[in-house]
Order: structure tokens, then sequence, then C-alpha cells
């Protein structure tokens, strides 16, 4: 069996935080919290409750999920932020972190990279470019930037709302690709999807579950998904790098992690990286997110750091660059 340089990286990672470090048990007269910076019923909320149910199985403690939505993502990262670093008040999340406080225009005083500790990396979240095969004739992802070069401000692509991941991938799309499309913003992924079903809009960046059994239908076709490698759900469809436009802000999709309060003790971290990269091995936990179109991603609390601080760099100078705004 061939391992490629990506599990390679990753099996690395798990071993440093092996039995050279001390890890150190949580105390145990409390639950651990995860705190969810979203509503019930999101993808975020999903990975966070089918991760504490085997967290708790490992840890051999309650866990449980708090969900505090708004801000974008700013109120929970605050509420954990100022949390005890005793490991029991943890926060789930990913690239909303490292674009909320950039989002608000400085309306917040939360620095996730200098508030938060990294505890383990959790989940990537590939997204596809979709059209209408009904109503457009763009079979490649070549042809759908030839037609917007050739009709400059004419293409539409749809998103989420203002700042979401499906608007952030557009604007990326649209600077990579040197191109000139309008963005049309909705009030949720699913008025979203429903226009482009219509036809009132030429495209939109999706997450490959939602996408999935609709390209399968031949409702929706996919023309490129971000990652290093092309999704097995998504069979002949090639990531943007093959379709011959390299994005390599977008390549780790959706991502999340698990992170504490600032000034965590080491072992405290290593005791729940461990925990979470035995959990994130189970095969039935790999199968629940496979379902919701989601990768597992073991590692070490050094990578999710670097990835933080990096994203948040880079995402930073996509929304200012774009000019967007929550407002």
């Amino acid at each position: 069996m061939k391992i490629n340089r990506r599990e390679a990286l990753c099996a690395a990672a798990v071993l440093l935080t092996g039995p050279r470090a001390r890890a150190q048990k949580l105390p145990a007269d409390r639950p651990v919290h995860i705190v969810v910076p979203f509503a019930p019923g999101g993808t975020t909320d999903i990975i966070a409750r089918q991760v504490s149910v085997k967290l708790s199985e490992v840890l051999s403690q309650s866990v449980v999920v708090d969900n505090r939505p708004g801000g974008a993502g700013t109120i929970a990262g605050t509420l954990v932020s100022h949390a005890a670093p005793d490991g029991l008040t943890l926060l789930l999340g990913g690239l909303d972190l490292a674009t909320g406080a950039t989002l608000l225009g400085g309306r917040t005083r939360f620095d996730p990279p200098r508030d938060l500790s990294a505890i383990a990396p959790l989940t990537l979240g590939p997204v596809v470019l979709l059209v209408n095969p009904s109503k457009t004739r763009f079979d490649s992802l070549a042809e759908l930037i030839s037609a917007a070069r050739a009709q400059p401000g004419t293409l539409t692509f749809g998103s989420a709302g203002n700042g979401n991941v499906t608007h952030l991938f557009g604007e990326i799309f649209k600077r990579s690709a040197n191109i000139d499309v309008r963005h049309v913003p909705y009030r949720g992924a699913a008025p979203a999807m429903t226009d482009l079903m219509g036809g009132q809009i030429t495209m939109m960046f999706a997450g490959t579950a939602s996408a999935r059994e609709m390209v399968a239908a031949g409702q929706l076709k996919a023309l490129a998904v971000t990652g290093a490698e092309p999704l097995a759900g998504l069979a002949g469809v090639p990531t943007f790098a093959q379709a011959g436009l390299p994005m390599p802000e977008t390549e780790l999709g959706a991502w999340t992690g698990l992170f504490g309060p600032a000034g965590m003790p080491e072992a405290v971290v290593t005791r729940l990286n461990q925990a979470v990269n035995t959990v994130l091995q189970m095969p039935e936990l790999r199968r629940q997110l496979a379902q919701n179109g989601l990768v597992a991603d073991p590692g070490s609390a050094a990578m999710l750091q670097a990835r933080l601080a990096s994203q948040t760099r880079t995402w930073a100078q996509v929304i200012r660059s774009a000019g967007i705004t929550l407002e």
C-alpha cells in the first residue's frame, strides 16, 4: 500500500505526541465542554457531537457540546480564551477563527493565535465549485474562466452570506483566475443553492456533503474541488491544481481543530492531543465524517498552531484586499 506525503507527515506529527511527552489527567470532577461557535445542526456542530462521544470514551469523562453562535466566531472564542487553562473548556473552530476578527474590522480584542492554545487538528472539509449544467455549457474550469474573461462582470457567484467560507473562496477564485464575476450573497447556503438550481446565479462554492447527491443525479456539475487530491465521493472531479488553477490558500478547505485557552500546561495539551488523535483513527468516526464530506486530519498541536497563524495572515489579506465586511 502506498503512503502519500500527507499521510507520512500526519503519522510523524502524531508520533510527536507520543510517550516522550508526559500526559496529565484532566480534573475528573467536572465535564469537558466543547464550545462551538455556530448554532446546532450545522457541519461544525455535527463534528463536535460526533467527536465528543468518542472523546468521552477515550478520556473516561463526560464531554458536552456548548453552542455559542454569533460575532463571526469571536463570542465562542472569547469565552474559551477567558476560561481556566485546565483542559475542561475547549473550542472547536477553524477557518472561522482565521477570519472572524478581521471580518469584524477591529471591533473585537480577540486574537486567536495569541489568545488560544492549539490542541489538535480535527477535520478537513473540501469545497467544490458548482455550476448548473442545464443552464450553462461549462464542461471544465477552463471554459468557465474563459467565459468570465470574455464577459467581465456578467457571470455571478452565490454565497451563504458576506464573509462566509463560500464567499471567501469565491474571492480567492476571482483573484487567482484574474476574472470579474459578481458576488450575490444569500441568507444561508440553502437559498443560494436553490437559485443555482434555478439558474439565477452562475456558480457557487459549496461543501462536498451538500453537493454530492445533486452532482451524482446530474442536477449540478462539479468543475473542481479543493485539496491536494481528488475525492473518492466525487469521482472524475479534478482538484483546482489539476484543473490548471492552483489556489494554495484554499487547499485545506473548511478545516477545523480543537483549541483551549492560552497558557495551557504542555502536559494537558499532550493528554488531549493523544486522545483526539486516538479518536480520529477510529473507523466508525471516519465513516461518520466521510458521510458529511469531511476527512479526519490527525496531527500535532504545533501543526495546528502554525496553521492558525498562517491561515489568519492569509485570509486577512484576502478580506482586506476584497473589502469584505459583515455590514
